[in-house]
């Protein structure tokens, strides 16, 4: 018994619809207000029809992006996990690079760790210890999320139709190898304007940026994908995402790295 709402050829109208929404950065009506049949199942089939269509104009997946990981943002969208869309590698900013505010319809800014796959995961159920032993390097990131919706009052249903609200994603050009940190205890300082913005621990990743990670890779398994050698997971945000303008400038430092900074023009 499958657990679908919404007929195929409906799914793909909806990833068409969502894929123009981005390209000329008009957003369209909640999808659960459309379409309140939708369901998980059918959020993540759209997610992939989403993907066709952007392989079929070129582009490259480079990994994937963890979303909804602290049990803050899983009461405000009502759900028990986490979840996740995929990276392109158009969608990277160079370290220390602009993101146009332009191009996108309803920015916010996240601070992650992100983490290099050393390793093909396709063996059976990953475990925390796979992921340790996988990962080539770790290294401080800036995920900028989106919405092609009017606003971010949307459920999970919305999101993962959406790739997770993927949009931008910056990482630091200096990665240390994942035994060199301490991921549940590694502190993060943002800045905002020259600003305290806030500081958090990995422990805000659903206990340690790891879990988060391991629980993509089986989350990955059980769709019939999996992590790949080479993939940029982002693992999650260690505190609340914020709103960004053209004009803004934010500065990480992730201890033991050096400082990464995305400004918004």
């Amino acid at each position: 018994m499958n657990n679908y709402g919404l007929d195929s050829d409906l799914r793909k109208s909806i990833a068409k619809q969502l894929y123009m929404a981005e390209k000329s950065n008009t957003p369209i009506p909640l999808l659960t207000e459309t379409y309140p049949a939708i369901t998980q199942e059918d959020a993540y089939v759209i997610q992939q029809e989403g993907l066709k269509l952007r392989l079929a104009d070129g582009h490259r997946v480079v990994g994937r992006k963890i979303g909804i990981t602290s049990r803050g943002m899983m009461q405000q969208l009502n759900c028990d996990t986490p979840d996740y869309g995929y990276l392109l590698a158009a969608n990277m900013i160079d370290d220390g690079g602009k993101c146009v505010r332009s191009e996108l319809n309803v920015p916010v800014v996240e601070g992650e760790l992100a983490f290099i796959i050393g390793e093909d995961l396709n063996k059976g159920i990953v475990t925390v210890a796979d992921i340790f032993n996988a990962t080539a390097w770790v290294v401080p990131c800036f995920e900028v999320c989106d919405a092609r919706y009017p606003s971010w009052r949307v459920t999970v249903r919305d999101t993962i139709s959406d790739n997770a609200g993927a949009a931008r994603y910056m990482i630091g050009s200096k990665p240390k190898r994942i035994n060199e940190i301490s991921p549940r205890n590694i502190g993060m300082v943002i800045e905002k304007n020259g600003e305290l913005l806030g500081s958090a621990a990995g422990a805000e990743v659903m206990g340690s940026p790891v879990t988060s990670v391991t629980w993509l890779a089986n989350k990955l398994l059980a769709y019939g994908d999996y992590l790949k050698k080479g993939d940029i997971v982002l693992s999650g945000a260690f505190m609340a995402s914020d709103a960004a303008s053209a004009g803004d400038s934010y500065t990480m430092e992730l201890d033991g790295f050096p400082k990464l900074t995305i400004k918004f023009v």
